[in-house]
């Protein structure tokens, strides 16, 4: 078989393995009726989403904020204020809370990036709660009462539906948009550079890349994605207040992709998948017995992580037998040299073109 022919092959069963994937998810809400367990799935996708957000900043660039809740606060907070005292038209808001998103944690995070380690982590728990705390005593946000979006019939153009599907399936375009924007990012120069500057920072400088620059551009990312997402979530259950910021939820956000794999892009959707459906049957059927056994659970899931398996479940993948399993049973993937050779010959054909 010559190297094209093989390429293709691989590519194509790769293809129809991630095409039944998605008919899968796009199937569930005609198979599944139970509104509670389209709400799950809801959840899977925007605190994934969330995930993925925390991710380009802690698992690609390594500066680990916990304050990535604060960012989906403002944001959240953005379209309920701005829909309600002017009436503007959701979708309209939804990039305006991007935008404002992104100029707060710019302007914040720009001077604490000579903080490395343990203080970045501290400053960003430090915003997290004083933004809480300025909206709990601001009369203008509402205080801790909060503030709600107005109910009424179903709109795609007001984002309002009664049903839980129209969210599912926004939730999962959603969550795609942001994997393939942040797949993307990871192959480009940006993703390369952010990179350099998690393995060694001093390293990245000596050969001309700004830390600075960057980590500002991955914080920016950061809270754009976090600011839909809290559109998102605003529209979702019409309703926010400040417990929205609490720390708990910034610790949400964070460990789908440590368990999944914070070097990997696809991390937080392999551990948003896992965690939260579980994390959601514990607390359905055991609160009762013991209340916060699902944070209970995140905490034990995180200390195993750490210490047997610092990469994550898709660090374990990548070196286990079902994945050789997969690559040459399943999707007859060619070798790295085959690759290599493809990849030569595709940068030979551009360069005469």
């Amino acid at each position: 078989m010559d190297i094209k022919k093989a390429v293709g092959v691989y590519h194509r069963n790769l293809l129809i393995a991630i095409g039944a994937l998605l008919a899968v998810f796009i199937a569930i809400p005609m198979i599944v009726k139970t509104p509670y367990i389209i709400n799950i799935f809801v959840l899977v996708f925007y605190i994934s989403t969330m995930s993925m957000a925390w991710n380009i900043l802690g698992g690609m660039t390594g500066q680990n904020s916990l304050g990535l809740a604060a960012y989906m606060g403002i944001g959240a907070y953005t379209v309920c204020l701005v829909v309600t005292k002017l009436n503007w038209n959701p979708w309209a808001v939804s990039i305006l809370a991007m935008l404002v998103t992104a100029f707060i944690a710019g302007v914040i995070f720009f001077p604490c990036f000579i903080l490395q380690g343990p203080y970045f982590t501290l400053v960003s728990i430090a915003f997290a709660e004083s933004m809480r705390q300025f909206i709990i005593n601001s009369e203008f946000f509402g205080r801790a009462s909060g503030v709600g979006l107005p109910f009424g019939p179903d709109s795609f153009l007001q984002f309002r539906f009664t049903s839980k599907v129209p969210y599912y399936y926004a939730g999962l375009i959603m969550m795609i948009a942001v994997y393939a924007i942040m797949k993307k990012i990871d192959n480009t120069k940006i993703g390369y550079a952010l990179k350099t500057i998690r393995e060694d920072e001093d390293a990245a400088a000596a050969i001309g890349i700004n830390p600075t620059k960057y980590k500002v551009i991955a914080v920016v990312i950061s809270a754009m994605v976090a600011g839909f997402v809290g559109f998102f979530y605003a529209s979702y259950i019409r309703y926010i207040d400040p417990d929205l910021m609490v720390q708990a939820k910034s610790t949400e956000f964070v460990l789908p992709a440590v368990v999944g794999g914070a070097a990997f892009v696809e991390g937080p959707l392999v551990g948003g998948l896992i965690m939260i459906p579980l994390s959601e049957f514990l607390r359905a059927n055991y609160a009762r017995v013991l209340p916060g056994i699902n944070m209970i659970m995140y905490a034990i899931v995180l200390l195993v992580v750490i210490r047997f398996r610092p990469s994550g479940i898709l660090g374990w993948y990548m070196e286990s037998k079902f994945k050789k399993f997969i690559d040459e049973k399943i999707l007859k993937k060619p070798s790295l040299d085959v690759l290599e050779q493809y990849e030569l010959m595709n940068y030979g054909s551009r360069k005469e073109a």
